[in-house]
C-alpha cells in the first residue's frame, strides 16, 4: 500500500517552501521520521513518514515553493 506525504490541515492555497530532504528514495523510514523539513508564512515544521516503509517516490526538491496541499513524496510499506 502506498501512503501520500502531505501537509495536514493544510490550506490549499497556502505556499510552502521546502527548506531541506533529510531522505532520498529508496531509505527505509519508520513512522514519525522526518522526510523533510518545509516553512510557511506562519512556521517552519517536518513532515513526518506515516508508516513504517520505504520512500518510493519524491515530488519535490529543495528550496521550491509548492501549494500546501502538494504530494510531496509516497512512502511504500508493501
Amino acid at each position: 500500500m502506498v501512503h501520500e506525504i502531505k501537509v495536514a490541515d493544510a490550506d490549499p492555497a497556502e505556499e510552502v517552501e521546502v527548506v531541506q530532504l533529510n531522505v532520498e528514495v529508496g531509505a527505509a523510514v519508520k513512522a514519525g521520521d522526518a522526510l523533510m523539513e518545509i516553512a510557511s508564512d506562519k512556521a517552519n515544521m517536518d513532515l513526518l513518514a506515516p508508516v513504517y516503509g520505504v520512500l518510493a517516490e519524491l515530488n519535490v526538491a529543495e528550496f521550491e515553493i509548492v501549494k500546501a496541499d502538494h504530494v510531496f513524496g509516497i512512502v511504500s510499506d508493501d
